[in-house]
C-alpha cells in the first residue's frame, strides 16, 4: 500500500509544468559543479592571512570565469539554463565583492599593526613546499616576535582603534597564530636543524601573538558592556546594497526596515486580539503567562517528539507537501550544551533537531529563562521549522534534486522556506489554542525584529546593546535569550543579511504562493504541487525561482525587479 501511495505521489508531481531543458542547460550545470570544485581547491591551496598573492589569484579566477560565462551563447539557453546563468553570474560577482571587502578590512588592521603580515613570505614558501634555511627563518620569526610584543605593549594605539577594528584584528591575529603553528609543525622534529634553530623563536612568537590577541579582545567595549562576543563588524550601506543585489532583492535596506515595521504592526494587532481572548489587555501579560507553561525537567524531549510527529501528520493529512517515508523515518534529536545555548538559546535543526533546555549546571536565573523561552506554545512553531516541513525535509530533498545548485545557497530560500510554513500554517489553523497563537506570534514578531535590528546594525545605526533592548521591549524576549540572539547575529558566523532573510524570504514565498495558487484561478497549483516543485528546484534567489515556476525566459540584461512586499 505504501508503494502505491509513493507511486501515485510521484505521478502527480510530473503534472507540474516543467520547461524542457536545452542542451546548453546541462552543460551549464556541469560548469557550475566544476567552478565550485575549482574554488574549493583554491581555498585549500591559498590560505595565508594578509596574502596579496591569494587576493590576486582569486580575483584572476573570478574574472576569468565571468569572462567565459559572458561568452556563452545565452540565447541558446532554456528557462532553467538562463536562471542558472544569472545565479552563477551573481554568485561570482558576490564572491569577488566579498574578497575585496575582506582585503579592505585586512588592510585597515595592517594600517594599525603593520607587523602582522611580516611572516607572509615564510608562510607562502611553506605553501609552495620550498626549502627553508633554518637559521634565517629563526632570525625572521625572532624579529617578528619582538615587533608583535612591542605592538601589544602600545596600549594607547590599540585603544585608539575603532572597536570593530580591534575585534577584527584579534581574529586575524589568532588566524596568524594558527598559520604559524602549522608552519612550525610541518618541519619540527623532521628536520633537526629546523628544530634546533626555530623552536625557541617560534615559542616566543606564538606567545606574543596570544598576548596581542588577548590585549585586543580585553580592551573595554562601550557598546557591548565589556563582552567581546558582542562586538560585530558592520559592513555599511554600500556592501549591504551589493549583498541585496546578489540575493536578487530590489529593495534598499531602509525600505526593508519599513516593510518589517509594517509586518510588525500586523503581528502586534494579532497578539492583542489573542491576548484579549485570554482575558489580558496587554499582549505582554498574556505572553508571560504562556512562558510559564514550560514542562518539568526531563520532559522536554518527549514534548519535542510529540510536536514533531503532530506537524508531520498535520501537513501530510492535508496533502500540503509530499513527505518521503525515509525523511519521516530518519530525523533525530540531541540536546544543546549549556555553552551552545549562550549563542543558540532556542532550537537548531535539520536531520538532527538540537533541543535547548537547561541543565543542572546552570544558575537558577538562566534555568528559568531557558525553560520559559522554550515552552510548548513557543516550541510549536520552532519544531516544525527545524524538522518537517522545515529544514529536515528541505535538506533531505536538496541532496537528491539538483544538488549542483548548492553553490547558490541563500538564506532567503533556506530560512524563507521555513518562515513561509510558519505564516501558512498559522493561516490554516495550525495553532490549537490562543496560547498557541501567542507562541507562534512571538516568533513572527521576532522575525520582524530581526530585519530591523540586523539591518540597523549593519548600517552602523545601532550598537549591540540597542539591539538587545529592542528584542526585550518589542518582542518580549528573556534578556539572556535576547543577548544570545544578538551575539549569534553579529558574531560573524552568519552573513550580514542572514537574520533579515527569515521573514523576507517568507514574504517572497507568500507572494509566489498567492500568484500561483490563488483559489478559483484557472490553472492554479495545489499546495502540494507548489511545495514539491520548490523542493525539487533546490536553493536559488527566489526571484530566479519564480522565473522557473512561471516559465519566464529571462533576458541576459535582467536585474532584480520583483517587488514582492505589496
Amino acid at each position: 500500500m505504501v508503494a502505491v501511495r509513493i507511486a501515485f505521489a510521484c505521478s502527480l508531481i510530473t503534472l507540474i509544468p516543467v520547461a524542457a531543458a536545452q542542451e546548453g542547460d546541462h552543460a551549464l550545470e556541469a560548469r557550475i559543479t566544476r567552478i565550485r570544485a575549482d574554488e574549493q581547491a583554491l581555498e585549500r591551496r591559498y590560505d595565508v592571512p594578509f596574502s596579496e598573492r591569494r587576493m590576486r589569484r582569486f580575483e584572476e579566477f573570478f574574472d576569468s570565469e565571468l569572462q567565459e560565462l559572458d561568452a556563452l551563447d545565452f540565447d541558446a539557453l532554456g528557462v532553467s539554463g538562463r536562471v542558472d546563468w544569472h545565479a552563477l553570474h551573481s554568485e561570482l560577482v558576490h564572491r569577488r565583492d566579498l574578497l575585496r571587502l575582506e582585503d579592505k578590512q585586512a588592510r585597515e588592521v595592517l594600517d594599525a599593526l603593520p607587523c602582522l603580515d611580516d611572516l607572509v613570505p615564510l608562510f607562502e614558501a611553506r605553501e609552495d613546499v620550498l626549502p627553508a634555511l633554518a637559521k634565517d627563518v629563526a632570525a625572521r620569526i625572532d624579529r617578528f616576535a619582538l615587533d608583535v610584543t612591542t605592538a601589544s605593549a602600545i596600549a594607547a594605539t590599540l585603544q585608539s582603534l575603532p572597536q570593530t577594528v580591534r575585534a577584527r584584528a584579534a581574529r586575524l591575529t589568532e588566524r596568524t597564530l594558527r598559520t604559524l603553528d602549522e608552519y612550525y609543525r610541518f618541519r619540527a622534529g623532521y628536520d633537526p636543524q629546523f628544530s634546533w634553530w626555530v623552536a625557541k623563536p617560534y615559542e616566543t612568537a606564538a606567545g606574543a601573538l596570544r598576548g596581542l590577541a588577548s590585549t585586543l579582545r580585553s580592551t573595554s567595549d562601550r557598546t557591548g558592556g565589556g563582552d567581546p562576543t558582542l562586538i560585530g563588524d558592520p559592513i555599511g550601506d554600500e556592501a549591504l546594497t551589493q549583498a541585496l543585489r546578489h540575493a536578487w532583492i530590489p529593495y534598499t535596506a531602509s525600505e526593508l526596515i519599513e516593510i518589517a515595521r509594517r509586518e510588525f504592526a500586523v503581528v502586534q494587532d494579532l497578539r492583542t486580539k489573542a491576548a484579549k481572548a485570554l482575558g489580558f489587555d496587554d499582549w505582554r501579560e498574556a505572553q508571560e503567562k504562556v512562558k510559564d507553561s514550560y514542562v518539568a525537567p526531563g520532559e522536554q524531549p518527549e514534548l519535542i517528539r510529540s510536536l514533531a510527529n503532530e506537524a508531520i501528520e498535520w501537513v501530510t493529512s492535508r496533502d500540503l507537501v509530499t513527505v518521503p517515508p525515509l525523511a519521516r523515518e530518519t530525523w533525530r534529536m540531541t540536546m544543546l550544551s549549556p555553552e551552545r545555548q549562550l549563542v543558540s538559546p532556542y532550537f537548531l535543526g535539520g536531520e538532527v533537531i538540537q533541543v535547548s533546555y537547561p541543565t543542572d549546571t546552570m544558575d537558577h536565573a538562566h534555568k528559568l529563562m531557558s525553560m520559559r523561552g522554550n515552552n510548548p506554545a513557543f516550541s510549536r512553531a520552532t519544531v516544525q521549522h527545524e524538522l518537517i516541513p522545515g529544514h529536515h525535509l528541505q535538506q533531505f530533498m536538496n541532496v537528491r534534486y539538483k544538488p549542483y545548485r548548492s553553490m547558490f545557497r541563500t538564506p532567503f530560500w533556506i530560512e524563507g522556506w521555513c518562515l513561509w510554513w510558519e505564516l501558512h500554517l498559522f493561516d490554516l489553523g495550525f495553532p490549537k489554542t490562543k496560547e498557541d497563537e501567542i507562541g507562534m506570534l512571538f516568533w513572527r514578531a521576532h522575525r520582524c525584529a530581526r530585519i530591523v535590528f540586523s539591518l540597523e546594525f549593519q548600517l552602523g545605526n545601532w550598537d549591540a546593546q540597542k539591539c538587545i533592548d529592542f528584542l526585550v521591549a518589542e518582542v518580549g524576549h528573556e534578556r539572556r535569550n535576547a543577548t544570545a540572539e544578538v551575539r549569534r547575529s553579529i558574531g560573524g558566523a552568519y552573513g550580514p543579511l542572514y537574520q533579515a532573510a527569515y521573514l523576507l524570504g517568507g514574504l517572497q514565498f507568500r507572494a509566489l504562493h498567492e500568484e500561483l495558487c490563488k483559489p478559483g484561478t484557472e490553472g492554479a497549483w495545489s499546495d502540494r504541487d507548489f511545495h514539491d516543485r520548490i523542493l525539487r528546484e533546490n536553493t536559488l534567489p527566489i526571484e530566479l525561482l519564480r522565473a522557473i515556476l512561471t516559465g519566464s525566459k529571462l533576458e541576459k540584461a535582467a536585474k532584480p525587479t520583483w517587488r514582492f512586499a505589496g
